[in-house]
């Protein structure tokens, strides 16, 4: 018979680095290939440099006896990336394990479920939050004019939400509701629906903005974040002082061409000194991109990338449609210059004996948490491309 002693043995020893290995890939291609590294921390930050253009330590000179050059090292910025606290928790009941308690098999496979379960979880999170600002925002409610249900309300856009998230609903700086779950989306009709009616005494209003649970302004940092102009700081070095903590970005103020795409691709490469190597857009923009070739009568081709994604491909670089990217906008980006700085990988949060199963507190059941404390961060800012305020068809 497996007991809870067993099952944190078996969290412990197998599990791990199962989960791990799970959680970190298969969310999307860029995901991917994100590289998770430790690094130095101070604090409850990641100090992370940056260096940007050339030193002025080489130099040509005459053959008489000149001095040779001084050597200046690169420019230099150095960011600190605030470590964020991502947890992933699974619940198993007492009953659960009682019905198995004779057969290990049984047992397995309860924990088995509600893992699998929380690393689907874990992916779509932190994919979703590779496209964010690290706000914690994933949407604001339109125009209600008409609109008479408490259960379903507009929104300006759903690509951020997926039934079973829990959100807080703010306005302004205020939450005036927390810890609403959605049932059900309606990404045709770009309609959020939640599991309970929003009380008469505190209507949502035009304006009202959806949240991540717990998470406002408290989120991982994803490339939007970097062209975020409503600040000048990039984890606070400032992008006005410093061009090489700044994204290379321009709006196009069009249609998509390709003229246009390799315009912005050489701009890129002479900013930087870099080639991107994967393209990203919303699915919208990808299907305008493929009804343009269409229309020009241009081949259309595509790659297979590592973890069974197939994507476009553009000049040999692969383009692929993410659904969580901002609508209109496309990013160029050098992948190894994007990274995931963490503590540690993942690991259980154990209690003060050791265990990882432990006891819900007036509750019939038990809970197993698992944390890792990180963010995204650029590490050569200019390499990343933003060609955006694309009109679509």
């Amino acid at each position: 018979m497996l007991s809870v002693t067993s099952l944190n043995d078996i969290l412990k020893s197998f599990y791990i680095d199962v989960v791990a290995k799970q959680i970190n890939s298969g969310a999307s291609p860029l995901y991917d290939m994100i590289e998770k590294s430790s690094v130095t921390v101070s604090g409850k930050n990641a100090i992370v440099p940056v260096y940007y253009g050339i030193s002025g330590g080489i130099e040509t000179t005459r053959d008489d006896g000149a001095s040779l050059p001084e050597a200046n090292p690169c420019l230099r910025a150095t960011l600190e990336v605030p470590l964020r606290n991502v947890y992933g928790v699974i619940d198993i009941s007492d009953k659960a394990l009682r019905v198995n308690k004779n057969s290990a098999e049984g047992v397995i496979d309860v924990l088995g479920t509600e893992i699998q379960a929380m690393v689907n979880s874990a992916r779509h999170t932190l994919n979703r939050m590779l496209w964010t600002n690290g706000n914690g925002k994933v949407g604001t409610v339109t125009d209600l004019t008409g609109h008479t249900s408490r259960l379903k309300y507009p929104m300006d856009s759903t690509r951020l939400l997926t039934p079973g998230m829990v959100v807080d609903i703010y306005r302004g700086s205020t939450a005036i509701h927390k810890a609403i779950r959605i049932s059900d989306v309606d990404h045709d009709q770009k309609m959020v629906y939640f599991t309970a009616m929003i009380p008469t005494s505190a209507p949502l209003e035009a304006g009202d903005e959806l949240y991540a649970y717990n998470s406002f302004s408290d989120e991982l940092h994803g490339i939007p974040y970097l062209f975020d102009n409503s600040s000048d700081s990039y984890f606070g070095a400032s992008k006005s002082k410093s061009s090489g903590v700044r994204g290379t970005e321009r709006s196009l103020g069009g249609v998509l061409t390709t003229e246009a795409m390799q315009d912005f691709l050489d701009l890129l490469e002479t900013r930087s000194d870099s080639t991107p190597d994967l393209i990203v857009c919303d699915k919208k923009l990808r299907r305008d991109y493929i009804q343009y070739l269409q229309a020009n009568r241009t081949n259309i081709d595509y790659l297979n990338l590592d973890g069974g994604f197939r994507t476009l491909s553009y000049n040999g670089i692969p383009l692929y449609g993410e659904k969580c990217c901002p609508e209109g906008e496309m990013y160029f980006l050098n992948t190894d210059n994007i990274k995931m700085v963490q503590l540690a990988d993942w690991e259980w949060l154990e209690g003060n004996n050791g265990t990882i199963l432990n006891r819900l507190d007036d509750k019939a059941g038990y809970q197993a948490v698992l944390v890792k404390y990180a963010n995204y961060v650029a590490t050569v800012p200019s390499s990343l491309g933003r060609l955006y305020g694309i009109t679509t068809a």
